[in-house]
């Protein structure tokens, strides 16, 4: 039979792309005319025959063709899951309406340059403003545990300086009470003694009066006997 020449298939070839052949017999009508229910031909065993038999021998020329140019690997059909570029010209069917590539301006790539060299800039501006914000938000943080800080020696220095101040004023205090004490005790021991001091005057001086007048009474007395008697005085005294 003519199906034994048929060459095996690859099972990985899912999909198989349309073939042209240069001259391929032009099967009959009845063929062309098959239902897709895959329903019986009436044609008769020799024209099948004939017909695979020359599709048959298209077929492993076109194989013969194919591997004997060199396969290239294109990344674009590997992720198609097609390994390899189809390069036989009998297999391809050419595009008759191709879509142009796009085209760049004769600026492009200044802009594209000048756009990357914006976002740089503006990418550094951003991590400029993030170091200068942490830099603030750090010296934020110090100047307050600075100020915390004070605030608590400043509490703990005014407390010293209360209590040592209330000491001094008690020590203050109790001396000042201690000296009013001891000058109350020689104000009064000074008046004590002016007092007694005018008490021994007083008494002195009424000593001496009186022995004044018993002088000047003895006098009188020894002037009154020489008058009587007529005799002058001596310069001598009797008193002295």
């Amino acid at each position: 039979m003519s199906h034994n020449h048929r060459p095996p298939l690859d099972e990985s070839d899912d999909e198989i792309r349309e073939i042209h052949a240069l001259n391929s017999p032009q099967p009959s009508s009845s063929v062309r005319g098959r239902s897709p229910s895959f329903t019986p031909s009436v044609r008769s065993n020799s024209n099948e025959a004939d017909y695979f038999s020359s599709v048959s021998r298209e077929f492993d020329a076109l194989v013969v063709a194919g591997s004997a140019m060199e396969p290239i690997i294109d990344p674009n059909l590997v992720r198609i899951r097609e390994e390899e570029e189809e390069t036989n010209p009998l297999a391809i069917v050419p595009d008759r309406n191709p879509i142009p590539p796009p085209q760049r301006e004769a600026g492009g790539s200044s802009n594209d340059r000048g756009s990357v060299v914006e976002e740089e800039v503006s990418v550094h501006r951003v991590k400029k403003e993030e170091v200068e914000a942490k830099i603030v938000a750090w010296q934020t943080a110090e100047i307050a545990k600075i100020n915390n800080k004070f605030k608590r020696e400043d509490v703990v220095v005014n407390g010293w300086e209360s209590e040592k101040v209330d000491k001094a004023n008690a020590r203050l205090k109790k001396v000042e009470r201690k000296l009013e004490e001891k000058r109350a005790r020689a104000t009064e021991k000074m008046q004590n003694d002016a007092a007694k001091a005018r008490r021994k005057a007083e008494e002195k001086r009424a000593s001496a009066e009186a022995k004044r007048g018993v002088k000047v009474a003895k006098v009188l007395e020894l002037a009154n006997l020489l008058r009587a008697v007529g005799r002058a005085p001596s310069r001598r005294s009797f008193f002295f």
